[in-house]
């Protein structure tokens, strides 16, 4: 509605959560229409997460020690926090203000996400992130 408030501002941060995880801007080219990064992000969920993930995001874990097997459970354990991070990020937002996630359960939602990855990760020797 033009104005600053608490939900614009969780809209705003949903959006920057799919600009970095993306990698793509809600002024791209390919968004002409009623597509936006917003519609593209929900109508790739979740089955066609590694067509809107950018690729370095990927890349990221994927091949770093261990055995074959190993490095695919990373790259699934990679997959479910990417999943999760941009599943948030629509969730911040949604079209309608009133269906949008409060800031204090996205930053509980991003410490969880956190959390569960590193887990995982110290679990298998790859060692620990850190956000």
């Amino acid at each position: 509605m033009g104005k600053a408030s608490r939900k614009s501002d969780v809209f705003s941060f949903g959006i920057m959560l799919l600009e970095v995880f993306t990698g793509r801007r809600p002024t791209d080219p390919m968004f002409v229409g009623t597509m936006s990064l917003r519609q593209w992000v929900l109508e790739a969920l979740p089955g066609r997460l590694a067509d809107v993930v950018d690729d370095r995001q990927l890349r990221g874990e994927i091949v770093i020690q261990g055995d074959l097997e190993s490095n695919k459970t990373a790259s699934l354990e990679s997959e479910m926090a990417l999943l999760s991070v941009l599943e948030l990020g629509l969730a911040c937002c949604s079209e309608l203000p009133a269906q949008r996630t409060e800031m204090n359960d996205v930053v509980t939602k991003l410490k969880s996400i956190r959390k569960d990855y590193s887990t995982f990760t110290k679990g298998n020797g790859k060692g620990s992130t850190s956000c």
